[in-house]
This record gives C-alpha cells, sequence and structure tokens, in this order.
C-alpha cells in the first residue's frame, strides 16, 4: 500500500543541503558584519584586547626559541652528564628566561626612570624656547634686516609663539597626570606582559607537542604529496619571518648601545631617551633611521643647534655602518622586500596595529610575496613558460 512507503534518506542530497545552509550562514554573518562594520570594529578591538596577551605570548617564545635553542645545543647538553641530558632543554628555557627577565628589570631600574627625567626636563625648557623666540623676533624688529619678510615675522608672532606658550603650559601643567595616566597605562602593559610570559613559557615548554599536532592535522586533511609542499612552505616562511624577527632585533640593540657610547663620547644630551629612539625604530627597516633621527635632533636642536647637527652626522655614519656592515652580516638577505613593499607594509601595518604593525608588518608581507612567487612560478610551470624565452 502507498500508505506504507517508508522515507529513505540519500546521502547526497542530505551533505548539499548541509553546505547549502553552511554558506547561507556564512553569508548573512559577513554581511551583518560589512552592513554593521562600527559592532564589528568595536568586536574586533574587543577580541584583540582579550587575545593580545597570548599573542605576546607567541611573539615572546618565538622570540626566544633561537636562543633556548643555542644555549640547549652548545651549552647545557655538552655539559650535563649523560644521566640529566633529558633535563638540558628545561635549563636552557629557564636560563633564556631569567636572562629575558633580567633585561626588563634593567629597563624598569635604569632606563624607563631616565626617560621620564628627560621628558620632564624637555617640558621645562619649552618656556626657554618661547623667550629665544621672542627675542629674536624683538631684535629683528629693532635692526630691520628684511631678510624675513612681514609675513613670516607676523606668522612668528601672532601664531608661533602663543602656540608654543599654549604648549609649555600644557606640558607643565599636564605633565603629573600624563606621568599619572602613563604609570596606570605601564601597569595594564605589566599584567599583559606576565599573562603573555606564563603563555610564552607553556608554548616554549610544548613547542615539540604544538609542532606535532600541526603536522598531524596538515596530515589528516591533506594529501601526503600536498601535506609536504604545505610543510615545506611553513618552514620557508618560518625561516623568512624569525630570521628577520631574531636578526632585526640584534642589530637594533647593538646600534641602540652604539648610539648611547657615541652619544655619551661627543657629550651629547639626553643619551639614553635618544638611544632608546633610535634602537626602536632601527627595527624598521630602511625608513626606521630617518624616523628616529628626526626626534632625536629635535629635541638636541632644543638644546643645542649646533649638538643637533653634531648627532645628525654621527647617527648618518652609525647607519651607513649598520647599512653596509652590521646589517648585512646578521641579517645577510633574510626578506628579500623591495623597499617599496617595504614602504607599503610599514604603512599598511602602522595605520592597523600601530608600532607593532610596522615592524611585523616586513616579515609578514615577505612572507606572503613569497607565497605569491611560487604559486606564480607553478603556474608558469604547469603552462610550460618561460619568461627568459617568451618576447612582450
Amino acid at each position: 500500500m502507498a500508505g506504507n512507503h517508508k522515507f529513505e534518506s540519500n546521502k547526497k542530497y542530505f551533505t548539499i543541503s548541509i553546505y547549502s545552509i553552511a554558506v547561507i550562514l556564512i553569508g548573512c554573518i559577513i554581511f551583518r558584519f560589512v552592513t554593521q562594520w562600527d559592532i564589528t570594529k568595536k568586536l574586533l578591538s574587543e577580541l584583540w584586547g582579550t587575545l593580545f596577551p597570548f599573542f605576546m605570548g607567541f611573539l615572546i617564545a618565538y622570540i626566544l626559541n633561537p636562543v633556548i635553542s643555542f644555549f640547549h645545543n652548545k651549552l647545557f647538553y655538552r655539559l650535563l652528564p649523560e644521566k640529566a641530558k633529558k633535563f638540558s632543554r628545561g635549563c636552557s628555557i629557564i636560563f633564556s628566561y631569567l636572562l629575558f627577565l633580567g633585561g626588563v628589570v634593567i629597563c624598569l631600574i635604569f632606563i624607563i626612570p631616565q626617560l621620564v627625567e628627560s621628558i620632564q626636563e624637555l617640558a621645562e625648557q619649552v618656556p626657554d624656547i618661547y623667550k629665544m623666540i621672542g627675542k629674536f623676533v624683538t631684535h629683528y624688529k629693532a635692526t630691520s634686516t628684511n631678510v624675513l619678510s612681514p609675513e613670516i615675522v607676523k606668522i612668528l608672532e601672532t601664531k608661533v609663539l602663543p602656540k608654543i606658550m599654549n604648549i609649555s603650559n600644557g606640558l607643565l601643567t599636564q605633565l603629573i597626570p600624563w606621568i599619572y595616566a602613563m604609570t596606570l597605562s605601564f601597569a595594564k602593559w605589566l599584567f599583559n606582559i606576565f599573562i603573555a610570559l606564563i603563555v610564552s613559557i607553556y608554548m616554549t615548554a610544548d613547542k615539540k607537542i604544538l609542532k606535532t599536532a600541526m603536522k598531524k592535522m596538515i596530515l589528516a586533511i591533506f594529501n601526503k604529496k600536498r601535506a609536504a609542499s604545505i610543510l615545506k612552505t611553513c618552514k620557508d616562511c618560518h625561516k623568512i619571518f624569525s630570521g628577520f624577527i631574531v636578526g632585526k632585533s640584534l642589530d637594533s640593540l647593538i646600534i641602540g648601545i652604539l648610539c648611547f657610547v657615541l652619544m655619551t663620547i661627543l657629550g651629547l644630551p639626553y643619551t639614553v631617551l635618544i638611544s632608546v629612539i633610535v634602537g626602536i625604530t632601527n627595527m624598521i627597516p630602511y625608513f626606521g633611521p630617518f624616523i628616529g633621527a628626526i626626534p632625536g635632533a629635535f629635541i638636541l636642536f632644543i638644546a643645542s643647534p649646533m649638538k643637533a647637527l653634531i648627532f645628525i652626522i654621527m647617527v648618518f655614519i652609525l647607519q651607513q655602518f649598520d647599512g653596509l656592515i652590521l646589517g648585512p652580516k646578521i641579517l645577510g638577505d633574510s626578506t628579500g622586500v623591495r623597499p617599496l613593499l617595504i614602504l607599503f607594509s610599514i604603512t599598511v601595518g602602522g595605520a592597523y596595529f600601530g608600532p607593532l604593525g610596522m615592524f611585523l608588518g616586513v616579515p609578514f608581507f615577505a612572507c606572503i610575496q613569497y607565497l605569491i612567487e611560487n604559486w606564480v612560478n607553478y603556474r608558469l610551470y604547469q603552462k610550460q613558460i618561460s619568461i627568459e624565452n617568451t618576447k612582450l
């Protein structure tokens, strides 16, 4: 009888239905995110704030990994007796983190107080700059040398001088609240760094487990040939990324120390403040030295134009040494990124992720460039096209 027919499931159509529902749901979510961008942006910002300690933990573990491997292979594995060799990696992790924490403590004890002192001293010098420019305008009016046009003198007198006075008053009145706000912000950063340190220790200790899990996941999803290709690509991207981060960090640390030593020898003021600026901005390839030299020269110009000139010459020589000798020795050709792409990566990374984005944008886009070049070369190989033999 017709009423006794049972419903027969169709696996093929059931799968198609599931995929259709999934695509529709994902499309609706994307549409909602795009049409309500302000809410989406707020959610992404909150998510980034929550995940930031984990990202920093990964970054710390990533940077310290070569250091840990060095101490493991070159020191503890050789020094420890045969029965204790299994503890060599643990000893390497503890020793590396002690060095890292020691560097952080040195910064907290010695560098940060001097930075605050330098900023306070600069704020106190702004009224002197106001008086100096005022005397210049008065002297110019008295002598009437006509070197500057009356319009420029009027701008100096009516706009520049009041602006400097407002800045000086603002700096002096808002310095303590600013330092208080910076202290709260720094305390929050310390808490995030503490969480990041714990995360990085777990990541470093479980490095082999995480690496094996990633390999298993790739082998489970893809066939053997494609999995081998993906693993090789990941290895090459890791080489580009880690080579840049570790090499550039070491290079910038050396440049910052050299800047401090040279400024001390030359008798220039604000050595700690300017050396920190030069060292940090040197992390940005090509354009970092110029970015770091501008605030340093401006700070010294306030104290003495001649000292600012000496500083500019010193930075130029220091960056020539870095670009021609130190940089190639440490970095080699770790990224292979052209200056135009570096400018693009700095602009995009800085716009969306601030100073950290300016630094990490370069190795990130270096990996993107590597992936695109690999894909293009593979497609040309499939089509049996040789650029050398092709006339355009």
